[in-house]
């Protein structure tokens, strides 16, 4: 199984589905539950994504750091300038699927008129629907990436899969509507509008609907292959880092990103300890 970083190139977004028309992408990246995400810039002009989570916070990935010491965030057709970045102590370039590939921008100005994404904290995302959204390479499954366009995108697949350890690094794989021995997750029936995530993809968000509200549930790292081309085609894997294994470091940064537990979460939770005290009273 290979690997590359997305988010290396400079770029724009996604490979699609090549029976489905490139406005369905473009149109749903568009949908006001996405406005959060836009490109984030390097010093040394690298480009990929990142995540407003906060008026002068952006979410992103580690990686598009490399050796930069500041960056630009351009969002609404306005562009922002770092005066931090953090990234996860826990980082290592080396074993990206390790995880922690999570990085902080912080703006020297607050952005004005876009909410926020909400970040998800709970742990039921896996087997969903996510939304991917960025400003990487495009091209088709049959093709790979190959264009780039600055457009942005945003395909469905189903959160299925995992790289060894789930507790921090999920995947998807992009299902062939033609070929089912692509299938490496789940089922081999593609979503309607599935796809994959591209060189310039990375710190872009995966997006899933709980309640009836939209969260942010993690942020894209890499695609992944098992051919040894990792060209974001047909049986290739988009590898997310998950956003709720990281809310408390997000969180000593940017307390206002991260939601306080809903009162049903809570008692919840007061339910399972108070069921584990009563089950460990009653064997003893």
């Amino acid at each position: 199984m290979t690997f590359a970083l997305c988010g290396i190139v400079s770029t724009n977004a996604a490979t699609i589905r090549d029976d489905r028309p490139d406005s369905a992408y473009r149109n749903l990246a568009n949908s006001s539950d996405y406005q959060s995400v836009g490109i984030f810039v390097n010093a040394d002009g690298y480009t990929g994504c990142g995540i407003l989570i906060a008026p002068d916070w952006v979410l992103t990935a580690a990686h598009l750091f490399l050796s930069a010491g500041s960056g630009s965030f351009s969002i609404n057709g306005d562009t922002y300038n770092s005066s931090q970045l953090i990234i996860h102590p826990d980082w290592h370039s080396a074993n990206i699927l390790a995880g922690s590939d999570f990085g902080l921008v912080h703006l020297n100005t607050a952005v004005s008129g876009i909410t926020q994404a909400t970040l998800y904290t709970g742990a039921a995302e896996s087997g969903q629907v996510g939304t991917f959204v960025g400003y990487g390479l495009t091209g088709t499954g049959l093709t790979g990436y190959t264009t780039l366009d600055y457009g942005k995108r945003a395909f469905q697949n189903v959160m299925d899969g995992d790289f060894g350890s789930p507790a921090l690094v999920l995947g998807a794989d992009f299902d062939s509507p033609c070929n089912a021995t692509k299938n490496q997750f789940g089922s081999a029936t593609p979503l309607n509008l599935e796809g994959c995530v591209a060189p310039g993809d990375s710190g872009g968000g995966v997006f899933s609907t709980f309640n009836g509200q939209s969260y942010l549930v993690g942020v894209v790292s890499a695609v992944v292959s098992t051919d040894g081309n990792s060209n974001a085609n047909y049986g290739d894997m988009s590898a997310w880092g998950r956003v709720s294994a990281f809310d408390s470091w997000i969180g000593g940064y940017v307390p206002s990103a991260v939601p306080e537990p809903s009162p049903a979460a809570l008692a919840t939770l007061s339910g399972l300890i108070f069921f584990a005290r009563r089950k460990r009273t009653r064997s003893n």
